[in-house]
């Protein structure tokens, strides 16, 4: 993929006086998400700056790994896509033929690759070892941002993953060429996971480890995983490429005040300059609830907005 997310110390390490920055995204933050939705955020992207990186080994699931690390979450390999926390996900199985169709005949056009933004490209330079040389992705959505050309090329399966309200920060096809595979690895994440929706699969002979549980891909039917354990692929087939729908998303017991606070992390990180996190800043404010945005407005007409009144007006 063009981009992976992770609250990565080369963020920061180029900008120019990183404690600074440091300094003002947690003061942004707190201002327009308060301290309750910013504390862990803060504490996460602290420890990850400070070069810190949890290992635990958990008995009976695996190993997880995370240099971005949010405290107090679940972790589990796998988790039960009909426990009632992914219902978004059992309604992309039942309109799984619709998505299998528009890929299908996507895949039949001659010119899709010209068609769209960087379709079927490699795995990011700082994955390319563990992913290899043939793995693929197809980009519909990056960074909580839809890639509208692409998604010009897929409409019903963008349509579907917005009405299902898909918690999304990333979506995307992928192709496994016939005998390749992934290497064990972690996204280094705690607090994304990752769902795959097989769309065209051999099936008993592609699989997916996670931790010390093995599952193989099904056609329309869905798996999520905590990819920040140690994981790998493997398609079997002699013959047949593996295509998933990858689905990224905010860990279900995250508030979604501490998912909106982390867009703004990721947005200041992409530009951290004074006027680069006040336009995140201003763009998360945007996106808040009404009932929430209210309540800033009457913060703010009380003159306790602080930095975020005084130098966003």
């Amino acid at each position: 993929m063009r981009w992976k997310v992770r609250l990565i110390p080369q963020a920061v390490s180029s900008i120019s006086d990183p404690e600074s920055s440091v300094e003002l995204i947690g003061e942004q933050m707190r201002t327009v998400f308060g301290e309750d939705s910013s504390a862990r955020i803060m504490k996460s992207l602290e420890q990850t700056l400070n070069g810190g990186e949890v290992i635990r080994n958990i008995e009976g699931q695996g190993e997880q790994r995370a240099s971005s690390y949010i405290e107090n979450l679940s972790a589990i390999p796998y988790h039960d896509v009909y426990n009632g926390q992914f219902s978004w996900m059992e309604k992309l199985e039942k309109n799984y033929g619709q998505i299998q169709q528009e890929f299908q005949l996507a895949l039949q056009n001659p010119e899709l690759e010209t068609s769209g933004n960087s379709i079927w490209a490699p795995a990011a330079r700082d994955d390319a070892v563990a992913y290899g040389p043939n793995w693929r992705t197809l980009v519909l959505q990056d960074r909580c941002e839809w890639e509208e050309v692409n998604c010009k090329l897929f409409p019903k399966t963008v349509e579907l993953l917005k009405s299902a309200q898909c918690p999304s920060v990333e979506a995307f096809f992928a192709r496994q060429p016939p005998n390749t595979g992934i290497k064990p690895h972690t996204d280094n994440t705690n607090f994304i996971l990752t769902a795959h929706l097989g769309i065209d699969v051999p099936e008993a002979e592609s699989w997916m480890q996670v931790g010390e549980y093995k599952r193989y891909w099904e056609n329309g039917k869905g798996l999520v995983a905590d990819t920040s354990f140690i994981h790998s692929t493997s398609n079997e087939s002699v013959l047949k490429d593996r295509y998933v729908l990858i689905i990224r998303f905010w860990h279900p017991e995250l508030s979604e005040l501490e998912c909106q606070a982390l867009r703004f992390l990721f947005e200041a990180l992409a530009e951290p300059t004074l006027h680069g996190i006040q336009e995140a800043a201003r763009r998360a404010k945007d996106r808040l609830p009404k009932k929430v945005r209210r309540r800033l407005k009457k913060r703010s007409s009380d003159g306790n907005l602080g930095f975020l009144s005084k130098g966003m007006r």
